[in-house]
């Protein structure tokens, strides 16, 4: 099967899950991508969610495919290695933050005098400039920062996080995509360059309109629980076993919504003439009674058979145990099991599917320092005494 990262060598740096992920991302897609950690591990393996013998499964989410390898960056002998792996490599990746990058020579700077063409993938919570770019952050802190805590939540409620860590995962994609294309211009060039992505810039970057309504039309965006401020129906509702969500967005579907409801005179009724009409409030608050009432006695699969086969888009409010469990989900291959010694643990799967070049799951995440011996003495050249004299020294 063919890899469209094949050749492409990688030193992961990172921890947690934005950088971890960026690297997963170029090793799903071939990239020879390795972890490297301070010999007594990063502080992202001792992280739950756990297996059911004790072992951390959060380095097996993002470290598929990887190789690792140990390496303290704060012994001075530690340079003459990272140097070696520098120059063998095409990218870095590493989110410990623009003061400790100068500190473990993982800045630009440096690595470019090692590498002149290498790209250089900098995470952080606040970027390699601005005024809060010393501050440390995660998911959350950019999350309540960017506004998006401020407008999620129902009404009067307090702000609310998002239920997953929607910002550090985009941030890794993000990394990825800026990966590709600064290879893409040193294939053409042979300029390497630095790649500043931080976790507030992805996050403000999926406030949609939110910013733009109060710029441009002094609108403060409000909590609106699950429905929409410019379009509706668009919300969940319950039915007698469960919760369905509809969306209707445009003239035809809303059309096709009050022929399956058996409404169509609604079609032509004033209050309801265009997608800000049925957004409004008074309006929000008929189609949350209306369908509230209308699907009180009629199953989640029912209502969505209804709906989905009438042109409306609408689906079931999953639970995990549904989603882990859904067929289409499954057939997208959107959940891999792979063994982890032992264990059988569910990653998730790769969502971009190409035709020629598709990603791969190939192995599962490295345990600390299992490939120090290929990396070391079979990559990099090393003897078999030298290893054992920098884990002597306390280099690896």
């Amino acid at each position: 099967m063919k890899e469209v990262l094949a050749g492409v060598r990688v030193l992961d740096f990172s921890r947690f899950r934005a950088g971890p992920t960026c690297g997963q991302i170029l090793a799903d897609m071939g990239a020879d991508v390795i972890r490297v950690e301070r010999p007594e591990g990063e502080e992202d393996r001792r992280i739950g969610p756990f297996s059911v013998n004790g072992q951390p499964c959060y380095p097996m989410f993002v470290n598929r495919n990887k190789r690792a390898v140990t390496l303290n960056l704060t012994q001075p002998k530690s340079r003459e290695l990272l140097a070696t792996l520098v120059r063998l490599s095409d990218v870095v990746i590493e989110n410990f933050g623009p003061e400790v990058n100068l500190k473990l020579g993982l800045d630009y700077a440096a690595l470019h005098r090692v590498r002149p063409d290498i790209v250089v993938v900098a995470i952080s919570a606040f970027g390699q400039y601005g005024p809060y770019s010393k501050r440390r952050g995660f998911d959350g802190i950019a999350q309540a920062m960017s506004g998006i805590m401020a407008v999620t939540g129902f009404p009067g409620s307090a702000p609310l996080r998002a239920g997953v860590s929607f910002v550090d995962h985009a941030t890794g994609v993000y990394a990825a995509l800026g990966t590709m294309f600064a290879l893409y211009h040193r294939q053409r060039t042979g300029e390497g360059q630095a790649i500043d992505i931080s976790l507030l810039d992805v996050a403000i970057a999926f406030t949609d309109s939110i910013i733009a309504e109060y710029e441009v039309g002094q609108e403060v965006h409000v909590q609106l629980g699950n429905a929409h401020n410019y379009v509706g129906p668009y919300d969940a509702y319950r039915a007698k076993d469960g919760y369905f969500f509809v969306g209707s967005v445009g003239d035809g579907v809303w059309r096709s919504f009050c022929k399956v409801m058996g409404r169509e005179d609604l079609v032509h009724d004033p209050r309801f003439a265009t997608d800000k009409d049925r957004a409004r409030p008074e309006g929000r608050e008929f189609f949350t009674q209306w369908l509230n009432e209308w699907a009180a006695g009629r199953t989640v699969d029912e209502v969505v058979a209804l709906f989905n086969n009438g042109g409306v888009p609408c689906a079931r409010v999953n639970t995990v145990p549904e989603v882990a469990a859904d067929r289409h989900v499954r057939k997208r291959e959107m959940l891999a099991e792979v063994d982890h010694d032992g264990v059988k643990v569910p990653l998730l799967g790769i969502p971009f599917k190409l035709s020629r070049t598709p990603g791969q799951i190939k192995t599962t995440a490295p345990a600390l320092g299992e490939h120090n011996e290929e990396v070391y003495r079979g990559l990099l050249g090393y003897s078999a005494h030298d290893l054992a004299k920098f884990r002597e020294e306390s280099v690896v």
